[in-house]
This record gives C-alpha cells, sequence and structure tokens, in this order.
C-alpha cells in the first residue's frame, strides 16, 4: 500500500502491533478516512499484502460500522478494483510500446530464438523423427513434441496414431486450439480423421494453396458446392461458401459424415486469403475482425472443442492468430493480470516450436495488442503516418507479416546459402525461418539448413 497510511500488523492475544513489532497506542475515534485517492493494487498482489477479510482491520463490528458507512453517498461511481487494475496495465503497456524501438524488438526476438534452441534439449519429438512418419512432415524442422502431439486412433498404417499436430493450452485461456502444418496429398484422410476424432467444429486456414509458385497445402473440401468428396473413410460435402463485403477471408460450411455409422456433423471454416506472399494482411483491423468471427462461431456452436488452426507450417501466422486470441480473451473476461508478450510466446513454443516465428510477426502481435487496448480505453487509433516511427530497423513502410518460407528441396537450395549468416541489424526483413534455421541452427550437427524448413517433398514419399 502506498500514501502514509500503513496496515497494522494485528496480534490475535493483544492489541495491534506497529511495523516495529510493539503494541500501538489505541485511538478512542476510528481512524480517519484517507483524504486522498488510494492506489488500487491488482488481486495478486493484494493477496500477499492482507490475509484474508477487509482492507482495514478493526477491533471491533461497531468500530467498522461507524467508520465505513454502505449507505453514504459518493461523489463517483464505484469502479470494481478489477477494470481499474486493467485500465492500468493497458495504459501502461500503450507507454511502453511508444518506447518500444526497433533494436529493442530485435534484442527481445533475439532471446526467443535463444530460448527455443534451449527447448530442444527440454523437450522431445521422438515420433515425429522416426523414419516411418518422415513422409508425414512438410518440413524437417516444424515437428510436434511427443508430450503434447495429437494423436489418431491407431492403425497398421499409422502405429502410433502420428500427425504433425499440437494440442496447445494457455493458463487462463478460454479456448483451447490444436495448432497443425497444412495437410499433405498423403494426409488428407488422416486430416479429417483427426477432425472427427478430436470433435473439432472449427478450422481457421491461414494460408493460400499456393504461394511462391509452391504448393503450400493441399484442398481439402471439394471445390464446388454441392459436391461430395471422400477422405479416407470420411464423407464431405461443400454445403456453403460465404463472402463478406471488404473482408478479407471467407466462410465455408462442409458436412461430414461417416458412410458406415451413418452419423454427420457440421463443420465451418474461416479461410483467411489475403496474408500474401511476404507480406502482411491490409491492416491490424481485417484480421482483428475475423478473430472476432472465429470467437463468435466456437461460442455459437462448439464452445467446449478445440479450434484447429493451421497455415503452411502450423507455426508462424499460426501462432500469431493464437498468441493475440488469448491476450483479447483476457481482456474480454476482464482477467488480464498482465500483457508479456515475450513470456507469452516462450509459452507458445514450450508446446511447439517457432510459434510467431518471425521478428515481424512478434512485433505485430504488439501492434493487435496495442489496438485492442486503444479500443477498451477509448482512445482513437493512431493516424498510418505515426506508425512508421514503430517499425524495426530494415522494414519498408508497414510492419510485414511474412508467409511461410518456401519450401526447397536439397536440389532447389540456393548455392550461395552455404554458410548464410543473415545481418541481425536487418532481421525485420528477413524471410520466416531465414534466422531460425540459420543463426540458431535446428540440428547443430548437420550441414546449415536452407534459407527455410527443408521441404521434404517427393523425395520423403519415397522413403
Amino acid at each position: 500500500m502506498s500514501g502514509n497510511a500503513s496496515l497494522s500488523v494485528w496480534n490475535e492475544d493483544g492489541p495491534p502491533l506497529d511495523d516495529q513489532g510493539s503494541p500501538e497506542q489505541k485511538s478512542k475515534n476510528p481512524p480517519p478516512l484517507p483524504t486522498s485517492t488510494p492506489v488500487v493494487k491488482s488481486a495478486v498482489e493484494e493477496s500477499r499484502d492482507v490475509p484474508t477479510g477487509d482492507l482495514i482491520q478493526f477491533e471491533s463490528e461497531e468500530e467498522r460500522v461507524n467508520t465505513v458507512d454502505p449507505t453514504a453517498p459518493t461523489t463517483e461511481t464505484p469502479v470494481p478494483m478489477e477494470e481499474q487494475s486493467m485500465e492500468s496495465i493497458l495504459r501502461g503497456f500503450l507507454k511502453e510500446e511508444e518506447s518500444l524501438t526497433g533494436p529493442d524488438y530485435q534484442k527481445r526476438f533475439y532471446q526467443i530464438r535463444i530460448e527455443q534452441e534451449r527447448l530442444k534439449s527440454e523437450y522431445s519429438a521422438d515420433c515425429a523423427n522416426a523414419p516411418r512418419h518422415l513422409p508425414r512432415n512438410r518440413y524437417r524442422d516444424i515437428l510436434p513434441y511427443d508430450h503434447n502431439r495429437v494423436e489418431l486412433a491407431k492403425d497398421s498404417e499409422n502405429p502410433e496414431g502420428y500427425m504433425n499436430a499440437s494440442l496447445i493450452q494457455l493458463p487462463g485461456g478460454k479456448t483451447n486450439f490444436i495448432a497443425a502444418q497444412a495437410p499433405l496429398e498423403l494426409t488428407l484422410g488422416e486430416w479429417w480423421q483427426m477432425i472427427d476424432e478430436h470433435n473439432v467444429h472449427l478450422v481457421v486456414m491461414l494460408c493460400k494453396l499456393i504461394e511462391l509458385n509452391k504448393v503450400k497445402c493441399e484442398r481439402y473440401w471439394p471445390d464446388t458446392i454441392g459436391e461430395v468428396e471422400m477422405f479416407g473413410l470420411l464423407e464431405v460435402t461443400l454445403e456453403e461458401e460465404k463472402h463478406f463485403p471488404d473482408d478479407e477471408y471467407l466462410l465455408r460450411v462442409f458436412k461430414m459424415e461417416n458412410p458406415s455409422t451413418g452419423e454427420t456433423r457440421t463443420v465451418r471454416q474461416l479461410h483467411y486469403r489475403e496474408w500474401p506472399d511476404h507480406g502482411c494482411p491490409s491492416g491490424e483491423k481485417q484480421l482483428l475482425k475475423m478473430i472476432d468471427h472465429m470467437e463468435e462461431l466456437h461460442d455459437q456452436y462448439s464452445p467446449e472443442s478445440p479450434i484447429l488452426v493451421h497455415c503452411s507450417a502450423g507455426v508462424g501466422r499460426t501462432g500469431t492468430i493464437i498468441a493475440i486470441n488469448y491476450i483479447r480473451e483476457q481482456m474480454k473476461a476482464q482477467s488480464l493480470t498482465e500483457i508479456d508478450i515475450f513470456g507469452l510466446v516462450i509459452a507458445l513454443r514450450r508446446q511447439r516450436a517457432s510459434m510467431v516465428q518471425t521478428q515481424d510477426q512478434y512485433q505485430f502481435v504488439h501492434r493487435c495488442i496495442a489496438s485492442y487496448c486503444r479500443k477498451h480505453l477509448g482512445i482513437e487509433e493512431p493516424k498510418p503516418d505515426n506508425l512508421a516511427t514503430q517499425l524495426p530497423v530494415g522494414s519498408s513502410g508497414t510492419v510485414k507479416l511474412i508467409a511461410p518460407p518456401t519450401p526447397t528441396t536439397s536440389g532447389d537450395q540456393p548455392a550461395s546459402s552455404t554458410g548464410y549468416q543473415p545481418d541481425p541489424m536487418l532481421a525485420g526483413s528477413i524471410v520466416e525461418d531465414e534466422m531460425d534455421a540459420t543463426n540458431v541452427p535446428d540440428f547443430p550437427n548437420e550441414p546449415p539448413a536452407p534459407q527455410g524448413p527443408e521441404d521434404l517433398g517427393n523425395s520423403a514419399a519415397m522413403l
């Protein structure tokens, strides 16, 4: 507590004790109410300072009633402590954001990458690294940890029930997620098996089927409305495709049916299509609108089910969405106790490697959370020209959300990639995965990785 007044230590066997442990002189009159506005602490701080009960200790119920009259008029409407505390948190975050520079972001993200390297010895990915599952991995260095990988029903073709997908659960978060790589042609049946077995009702897709002339995702739905297509043992029908004016995403509605049992389920997909190659959405507004829509659909149809989120590798754009949504949910629930994006990214990377994969994505999370803070506080958004001062060194006029890297086979690897070391001061403009795969190698005992996760492609299918 701040101010001149301090809480007395209550002595159950005698009078209150002062800070030195000596008996405190009693006053015949109740203590006066503070003349200045007290500093309101968060619930966590208060729990450390005060055992339980009233914030002011009284000798008797009579003294308490005489001191605090619950019916006495006040000059302002009382504001819940949680709301005051959260407002302070939001304003503090905005103040910090205004002071951050490009090098500040670079230093923080470099520390995240160093921590990612340390996590390799802490969490195993033995199942994902098994030779029989090599064809099921789109990239060699984006693999689910054993402790939280999504498991499918085991069969002779997949005895471990392996899928390159991770269960994501954050403390205090309302929504659970499955973060997954985009399906390969080989895994289309297992993709729908995962949706079926894990009771998924909502899928969020954050990549295009083709980017930079490379297949980033196999189409896992029928191409035309009313068409039916079999994926493994499940029958999928495209029932609806809804476009929204001026929005950068669309909604697809599928009917999934198991012909052997006759069971059906409606599965919805939000597809954000305008996350361009080596670029970013047109701004925070459109992406945040899709996150709002994601919450509406989830709460309406399947609040207890996980949301399946994927891009190509299932870490960069996927981690960005999950991070933004986590803080957004806590703000809406008035349960936010701090905004620690650095710690949040580390927590995500403990559940799936390389989540929020680039510095640009890390900074974009900050921008989106700052936008939520201003909205909650009733602060007008800054003009676009003012955002230029917040960009990292090396960035051009807008923050880029880099699309997942172009996968390369050994034959596609640039000749100049051997021994390649990117300039740390240009971190903001390096393609996604370049820093993670080169400066801090995913496989220290192997030759330097290409600029981006290696595409296993046809060579994997031959193993």
